[in-house]
C-alpha cells in the first residue's frame, strides 16, 4: 500500500483510499476544488468524475496500478470546462461512458460510501446559476435517507454525511431569506446587502458565502412568469408577508393538499396573481395580508392588490371557481373594493397571541364533517361579516369570553368561497382539527 501511497501523491496529492474497494482524489483550486474516485469491480474500475489538470493517460495508468484494474467505465456527476475533451481522451482510451444519473448521486450500498456530485459543494461558494434550488434541496433530502457513512462532494472536502444536511439547510435559509424579502416587496438590491446566513452553514468561510449573483438566482426563481403544470385539480396558493414568513405557512398547509389530491403551486409574488394563472388553476388559497413594505418596516407599507387583480379574483370565482380565504386575507386590502365585497367579511384586528377555542357552529356541513371544537394557541381575529350572504360555520372563544365568527361560507355566482380565521402559528396550522378542516373545504370547493 505504501508503495502506491507515494507513486499516487506523485500525480495525485490529495488521495485516500477510502474502502479496500474505494478511493477519492481532489484537485486544486483553479479546478474548482473538484473531486473524482474510482471503485474497483469484477473485472475493471468504475471511474466516477474526471480528472482534471492531470495528462489522461498517466491518469489511467495510476488507477490501474492502484485499484489493479483498468478503468472501464467513467460516470459523470459533476459537470466543468473541459468535459468534452477528458471524455473523448477516455473513450479514445477505450473507457465507456455510463448512463448519467438524473439526480447527481451514485451510492454504494455494501460501503455506505455516497459519491454526491453536484448535490454537495463542501467548502468553495457552491454556484447556483442555473440550478433548481427547490429540486436540489429535495435530491440532498433524498441523499440524507441513504444513511451514508462517508460522502464523497464534488468539489471540496470528502468526509462526514453532515455535510448533506449543511448544504441543505444553506439553501434552505438562502431560499427562505429571499422569499421572505419578496413578500415584503423588497426589491433584489435591498434583499442583497441584509441577507445573513448562519455561521453554522459555512465550511471554508467566508468564502462560500453566497455572492449578490447566487441572491439574484433565488430571487429569479422566485418572481419568474409562473409555469403551471401538474395533474388537476390544481392550486394557485399565495402565501406571506411582514408578519407571516411564508416556509412555516407551505409547510402548514402542504399536508392538507395532499390529502385532498389537489396539486399546489406556492408563490410568494403577488405579481402571480393574474387572470392568465387564474385560468391555468381550480382553487385560489390566500394567506398574507394586503400590505408591502418596499422600504422596510421602517416606512409606509403599499397596498399591493390592484383594480386588474381584484377584478380577476371576483371572475375566477363567480365564473364557477373555489377561494379558501384563510387568517390575514381580509388585512388592508382595497377598502371596499370588489375583493373584500366578494370575501364577505372585514378584518378588524386580533387579541393577543394566547390559546383559544375555535367552537364549531355549524355540524350539519360537509366542511365541518369530522371536526370537533379545538384549542390551540394563535391570533383570535374578530372579522364582522356579512350575515346576508354568508353562513357561519365556526366560532372562536377566548379565555375572557370574547367571541367571533371564526369560518364562513357562502357561494358567488358559480363559485364557492370559504374564510377561516385561523392559522398564525406552526401550532394551528398543524392542529388535526385544522387541518381536517382545511381538507374539508377544498374538497367542498372542488364540489367533491
Amino acid at each position: 500500500m505504501l508503495e502506491w501511497m507515494l507513486l499516487g501523491a506523485a500525480l495525485l496529492p490529495h488521495l485516500e483510499q477510502v474502502t479496500p474497494k474505494i478511493w477519492a482524489a481532489g484537485f486544486a483550486d483553479k479546478h474548482g476544488s473538484a473531486n473524482c474516485g474510482w471503485i474497483a469491480r469484477g473485472n475493471d474500475t468504475l471511474l466516477i468524475d474526471l480528472p482534471r489538470g492531470v495528462a489522461v493517460a498517466e491518469f489511467l495508468a495510476e488507477v490501474k496500478r492502484i485499484a489493479g484494474k483498468p478503468v472501464g467505465e467513467v460516470l459523470l456527476l459533476t459537470p466543468g470546462k473541459g468535459d468534452d475533451a477528458i471524455l473523448a481522451e477516455l473513450e479514445r482510451s477505450g473507457v465507456k461512458r455510463a448512463a448519467p444519473r438524473a439526480d447527481g448521486l451514485y451510492w454504494d450500498a455494501q460501503s455506505r460510501v455516497l459519491f454526491a456530485g453536484p448535490n454537495v459543494v463542501n467548502g468553495p461558494r457552491a454556484p447556483l446559476a442555473g440550478a433548481n434550488t427547490a429540486e436540489w434541496v429535495k435530491r440532498l433530502g433524498k441523499a440524507e435517507r441513504l444513511g451514508a457513512r462517508l460522502v464523497v462532494p464534488g468539489r471540496g472536502s470528502w468526509g462526514a454525511p453532515s455535510m448533506l444536511s449543511r448544504q441543505r439547510l444553506f439553501l434552505e435559509e438562502l431560499r427562505r431569506q429571499v422569499a421572505y424579502g419578496i413578500t415584503m416587496g423588497r426589491p433584489l438590491e435591498a434583499i442583497q446587502a441584509e441577507l445573513l446566513l448562519p455561521a453554522s452553514y459555512y465550511t471554508w468561510m467566508p468564502y462560500d458565502n453566497p455572492a449578490a449573483a447566487d441572491i439574484a438566482h433565488v430571487y429569479g426563481e422566485f418572481t419568474a412568469p409562473m409555469q403551471l403544470s401538474g395533474a388537476r385539480p390544481r392550486a394557485l396558493v399565495l402565501i406571506g408577508d411582514r408578519f407571516h414568513e411564508p416556509e412555516h405557512l407551505e409547510e402548514g398547509l402542504r399536508p392538507a393538499f395532499a390529502a385532498a389530491g389537489i396539486q399546489p403551486h406556492f408563490t410568494v409574488d403577488v405579481k402571480h396573481l393574474t387572470a392568465s394563472n387564474l385560468g391555468q388553476v381550480d382553487l385560489l388559497v390566500i394567506l398574507r395580508d394586503g400590505m408591502l413594505w418596499p422600504g422596510g418596516p421602517a416606512k409606509p407599507y403599499a397596498i399591493w392588490m390592484t383594480p386588474e387583480q381584484e377584478r380577476a379574483v371576483v371572475e375566477f370565482v363567480e365564473g364557477g371557481k373555489g377561494f379558501l380565504n384563510l387568517h390575514n386575507s381580509m388585512g388592508l386590502y382595497p377598502e371596499n373594493g370588489p375583493y373584500l365585497n366578494l370575501v364577505a367579511g372585514r378584518y378588524i384586528g386580533h387579541g393577543p397571541l394566547e390559546r383559544f377555542r375555535v367552537e364549531v357552529v355549524d355540524k350539519a356541513h360537509p366542511i365541518t364533517k369530522g371536526v370537533q371544537d379545538w384549542s390551540a394557541a394563535d391570533e383570535q381575529h374578530t372579522p364582522p361579516y356579512d350575515e346576508k350572504k354568508a353562513h357561519l360555520l365556526l366560532r372562536n372563544r377566548s379565555d375572557e369570553g370574547q367571541t367571533a365568527a371564526a369560518g364562513w361560507w357562502y357561494e358567488p355566482g358559480k363559485g364557492r368561497l370559504v374564510h377561516l380565521a385561523s392559522g398564525h402559528t406552526r401550532e394551528a396550522l398543524g392542529h388535526p382539527m385544522f387541518q381536517r378542516l382545511v381538507v374539508n373545504s377544498l374538497n367542498w370547493l372542488l364540489r367533491k
